[in-house]
C-alpha cells in the first residue's frame, strides 16, 4: 500500500478485509472533490444474516458522502458484496461506516447532529456540512426516532407540559418533561388537548402505566386543563406560578 492509501485507510478506520483501492482528486471551476475507492480481499468472508460465512456472490455499486477532508468534500465509492445464502436468498452485506439506507457515512451524521446539538439552526448547519437542509432533517429524524425508540422511561410520577413558540408567530410546540428526572420525553406540534392525548399515547406505547402519574404542571390554558382531565383524570393539576400571577 502507498503512502496516500495508508494515511486514508488510517483516516477511515478500516479494517479488513477493507482497504483503499485508489484516491482522486476532481477539481473544476466551482468544485474540489476527493474521491476514495474501497475494495476488500479476494476470497474474503462476510457474515450474513443467516449467521454464516459467505464469499462474495456479486457486487453492487454505492456511495457515501464523508466528512470533508481539509475544505474539499470527501465521497467514498464501494463495490458492496452481496452473497448468496444456503436457502438460496442473494444479500447485500452491510457496511460498518454507514447505516443501512443513507448516503452518509456514520462520521458525516454523526458531525451533523452535533452541529444540532449544540443549537445550531439546521439551515445553517445543512450550510456547513454541504448539503439540502432536507437531508439533515432525514439525519436528525432518524437519529431521534431511533433515541425514541430505545428510552427507557421508569417510575414517571409528575409531568410537566410546556409549549413553546417554534418560529416567529402562533406556531407553537408542546413538550412532556419528567419533573424529576428534569428531561423532555416528548414533544409534539401545537398547543391543546390533542397534544396531551398524542404524549399520553406515546407513554402508553412505551408500556407505562399512566394511572400512576400524580402530578401534572401545566399553565392556565383551557384546553390543556381539559385535556388533562380527560387523559390524566388521576394526576392532581397544578398551575406554574408564572402564570398565576
Amino acid at each position: 500500500m502507498d503512502n496516500s492509501k495508508e494515511i486514508f485507510s488510517i483516516a477511515l478506520g478500516l479494517n479488513l478485509p477493507w482497504q483503499v483501492s485508489s484516491v482522486s482528486f476532481k477539481r473544476n471551476d466551482n468544485t474540489r472533490e476527493l474521491h476514495i475507492d474501497l475494495s476488500f480481499e479476494r476470497g474474503s468472508q462476510f457474515v450474513s444474516t443467516d449467521g454464516d460465512s459467505y464469499t462474495a456472490y456479486d457486487t453492487v455499486e454505492r456511495t457515501w458522502q464523508h466528512l470533508n477532508f481539509f475544505e474539499h468534500k470527501c465521497f467514498i465509492h464501494v463495490s458492496v458484496p452481496r452473497v448468496k445464502q444456503k436457502d438460496g436468498k442473494v444479500v447485500t452485506q452491510q457496511v460498518p461506516w454507514a447505516r443501512k439506507g443513507s448516503g452518509f457515512t456514520l462520521l458525516f451524521e454523526a458531525y451533523s447532529m452535533l452541529l444540532i446539538e449544540n443549537e445550531m439552526p439546521v439551515k445553517k448547519a445543512s450550510s456547513i456540512m454541504g448539503i439540502y437542509p432536507q437531508r439533515l432533517w432525514n439525519i436528525f429524524s432518524f437519529w431521534v426516532s431511533k433515541a425514541h425508540d430505545a428510552d427507557d422511561i421508569e417510575e414517571l410520577e409528575a409531568v410537566r407540559f410546556d409549549e413553546t413558540s417554534s418560529k416567529k408567530g402562533h406556531n407553537y410546540v408542546t413538550t412532556m418533561v419528567d419533573i424529576e428526572q428534569r428531561r423532555v420525553l416528548f414533544a409534539s406540534p401545537g398547543k391543546g388537548a390533542d397534544n396531551i392525548e398524542e404524549s399520553v399515547k406515546y407513554l402508553k406505547e412505551k408500556s407505562i402505566d399512566t394511572e400512576c402519574i400524580k402530578q401534572v404542571s401545566i399553565d392556565m390554558f383551557p384546553a390543556f386543563i381539559s385535556g388533562c382531565l380527560e387523559h390524566l383524570p388521576k394526576a392532581a393539576i397544578t398551575f406554574d406560578k408564572f402564570h398565576v400571577i
